[in-house]
């Protein structure tokens, strides 16, 4: 049986972080496909085997732990996980990756993977506040780039449409190149692989949030004004098409 617990952080943290989850069984044998998510993950692995295999993942194993941190993607990705599970991961905002991918191995992550161990599994109750205030520290020195951030608010607050990363590329002060370089930098994929996924993300909250949703509607309301690119999108960014997600949605 799989025991499972859910942490969302107080602010400042929750700037970076969305959610902390544990997981723990004492044997579990799964491999399981996902689509491209729009966060990053770093997992702490205590236990056996934990294996992520797709794009823009990295890993480091210790004695005492296995560090693991995935950043987006553009395609479908998959896990694998075997013996004993025990494991602490951490949802975090897309920009985190580039921040958190040199510290892995480190001895700051090996000090921070005995702070979790301590408040989390070993203790009668998960201290997430003694958790918290360590990570804190971790991100205190992490400072976004401007134009990153303002990014991220253009396109969130703007309807998603074609024509979005050009209106805002007329509004910052640096080049569309530099700005591209940047981006990649901290986000791993494009602006507009970033905002095909932020799209790609929205239709599938739409047919998960309504299992009748007409797919045709589903890709007009996503920003696709043209079904055959939204179908076509869709299958890269998941593995499959919008009609088979739809029917396993149902099931």
């Amino acid at each position: 049986m799989i025991s499972e617990k859910k942490h969302r952080p107080n602010a400042p943290l929750n700037q970076f972080v969305d959610f902390i989850w544990i997981g723990q069984a004492p044997e579990l044998n799964i491999e399981s496909n996902h689509y491209a998510p729009l966060f990053t993950e770093l997992i702490f692995n205590y236990g056996d085997i934990f294996q992520v295999e797709g794009q823009n993942i990295e890993s480091f194993k210790s004695k005492f732990v296995h560090q693991i941190i995935s950043g987006l993607k553009t395609e479908p990705f998959k896990t694998k996980v075997s013996g004993t599970y025990n494991c602490v991961g951490f949802i975090l905002k897309p920009f985190c990756y580039s921040y958190l991918i040199d510290k892995l191995g480190t001895q700051d992550f090996e000090h921070l993977s005995e702070i979790i161990y301590e408040s989390l599994f070993d203790c009668k109750t998960p201290n997430f506040i003694k958790l918290e205030s360590h990570l804190v520290n971790l991100f205190s020195k992490h400072q976004m780039n401007s134009n990153l951030i303002k990014y991220e608010e253009y396109i969130s607050k703007k309807n998603i449409h074609n024509g979005v990363i050009k209106d805002f590329n007329l509004s910052i002060d640096i080049s569309q190149k530099t700005f591209t370089q940047k981006f990649k930098e901290h986000y791993k994929i494009t602006p507009n692989q970033y905002f095909k996924l932020k799209k790609i993300n929205k239709a599938i909250q739409l047919i998960q949030n309504n299992k009748t949703y007409n797919l045709t509607q589903v890709g007009l309301s996503s920003g696709f004004y043209d079904q055959s690119h939204f179908i076509k999108t869709f299958k890269k960014f998941c593995g499959y098409s919008p009609k088979k997600y739809l029917k396993s949605n149902q099931r």
